[in-house]
């Protein structure tokens, strides 16, 4: 894993504007908490440190990313923290969220055991918590997304209408959220709208449709 996706890039609030979560959410997986039976549920989402200030790197991000999309597709979160339990201690595998060997199949967190066996058949995966073999489909829509650099995600694509997609990667502005179509930081066309330009002449500035940055402003509200 490159080492620049572990250096804190983002505060805890951009990370959940960037994956339009709620932040108290966010902040469980990552820190931890106390439920009211006094049970004590640690994190699973990787920060540099609790607190304030720029706390999150790329890979605690991209975790995140994958624990909504599981989350989505009906996996609960009280299936995840096993799982993640028994690849660290059975598999030896840190920032597991993030590896391109984890799957779901919907109810359960998989492991996918192609590359360590190739006679096994090329669908069948394994489920982690219970270690019964399961059947299921290997790639989901929710991670199209991803794309992974040297096995761990390398790269996020936050999907937006009209060409305001924007694009998340350590190796690119620094992790800053960059439109995927243009090149351009996405705070970068804020700003300009933000200090009262016309949308009309940033577009033609940056040589985009205005569409583009009037569905960036509408995200942003």
């Amino acid at each position: 894993m490159d080492e620049l996706t572990l250096v804190p890039l983002y505060t805890q609030g951009e990370a959940t504007s960037l994956l339009g979560m709620p932040q108290s959410t966010f902040n469980h997986w990552a820190s931890g908490y106390t439920t009211a039976s006094g049970n004590r549920k640690p994190p699973f989402i990787t920060v540099a440190r609790p607190g304030r200030g720029y706390t999150v790197p790329f890979i605690g991000l991209a975790e995140a990313w994958i624990v909504k999309a599981f989350t989505k597709a009906g996996v609960p979160v009280s299936r995840i923290r096993p799982a993640l339990e028994q690849l660290r201690s059975q598999i030896g595998l840190d920032h597991a969220l993030a590896s391109d060997r984890l799957k779901t199949d919907g109810a359960e967190i998989l492991w996918d055991l192609r590359r360590s066996d190739s006679a096994l058949d090329d669908n069948r995966l394994v489920v982690v918590r219970n270690g019964q073999a399961a059947f299921g489909e290997i790639v989901r829509e929710h991670l199209k997304q991803v794309d992974y650099r040297d096995g761990f995600i390398g790269q996020l694509r936050i999907p937006r209408a009209s060409g305001a997609e924007y694009t998340i990667d350590p190796e690119i502005n620094f992790g800053q959220p960059t439109l995927s179509a243009y090149g351009v930081r996405v705070d970068d066309v804020l700003a300009r709208i933000a200090a009262g330009e016309m949308i009309r002449d940033v577009a033609a500035d940056f040589d985009m449709p205005t569409e583009t940055i009037q569905n960036l402003v509408l995200a942003a509200a």
